[in-house]
């Protein structure tokens, strides 16, 4: 367990949410010294796969070093996407560091079920709705992601899925 003496010193600045924190720090014996605040996700961020990206504050800073207030916005579209499991294209609002990390997971399916971003909102649902689909086909005994072929009286194949 990590010295107290450490957290003690950040109490001056914000007393009342690192009295909080230290509280939290206590029972839950978290090792790391650098849990001071907890951050909540905006509205806006918690509607699609913005995976841990939100509105950020900060400062344009000029030529002349008079600083003004902007905001600083995930980079975020409309996408549809396809989902293997499900077997159809699903419309997301979606930031361009999500597309990045769903392509490295190996596709939305695996996005969804394994990342730990995805809590609430529409990609929620649809990790919802994987879920459900892939407890009914273990129920009938069938592998979700099993290449199903279909063939004709013939015995070629007509369809692979």
């Amino acid at each position: 367990m990590m010295p107290m003496k450490l957290f003690n010193n950040a109490i001056g600045k914000f007393d009342i949410l690192n009295k909080l924190s230290l509280n939290l720090y206590k029972n839950l014996e978290i090792t790391s010294p650098f849990f001071v605040s907890i951050r909540s996700a905006s509205n806006r961020s918690k509607r699609g796969l913005y995976d841990g990206r939100d509105v950020r504050t900060g400062n344009n800073v000029p030529f002349s070093l008079k600083k003004t207030k902007r905001k600083f916005k995930p980079n975020v579209f409309t996408k549809r996407l396809y989902s293997e499991i499900l077997d159809e294209m699903i419309r997301f609002h979606v930031t361009a560091g999500a597309l990045r990390t769903i392509d490295k997971m190996g596709g939305l399916d695996e996005y969804l079920l394994k990342s730990e971003k995805v809590t609430q909102g529409e990609g929620w649902r649809v990790k919802h709705r994987l879920l459900q689909k892939i407890e009914n086909c273990e129920k009938k005994g069938i592998n979700v992601l099993d290449e199903v072929v279909f063939r004709d009286e013939k015995g070629n194949v007509k369809k692979v899925l």
